[in-house]
């Protein structure tokens, strides 16, 4: 079995996900906010891996996010980018503020390997 397909279940094909297998993950104290200004605070509890936070909209839950499998990064560009906290060290925070539309969001780490590995979360703006 080929590495990568071990893995679609946990990050390519988000919904229906297996998580109860991944090893990485994002977590929110909401799943869903007011359309509008929205702050992200993004902390990286890791003790020694780098992370960082993209958010990007979700166009079709049953598609995923587009997978560049050689690169083992989402095609942020194709993905509709919105905004990210750049690259954290262990320990450190930050923030991102956008205005939002109602619909589905997904926040992901983008660093080599993680969004496969299931670092990602799905977020609902309302109206």
């Amino acid at each position: 079995m080929d590495m990568m397909d071990s893995i679609k279940p946990m990050g390519m094909a988000m919904m229906g996900a297996d998580m109860t297998m991944a090893t990485m993950g994002i977590t929110l104290d909401t799943a869903s906010v007011a359309a509008g200004e929205v702050t992200f605070e993004a902390v990286n509890a890791s003790k020694d891996i780098i992370h960082e936070m993209i958010l990007a909209p979700v166009v079709d839950q049953a598609k995923g996010l587009p997978y560049l499998v050689d690169d083992m990064k989402v095609d942020e560009d194709a993905a509709g980018h919105l905004g990210e906290v750049s690259e954290l060290d262990p320990g450190k925070s930050g923030a991102l503020t956008l205005t939002l539309k109602p619909g589905t969001y997904i926040l992901f780490c983008n660093i080599l390997g993680h969004y496969a590995m299931g670092m990602w979360t799905l977020i609902t703006v309302s109206g």
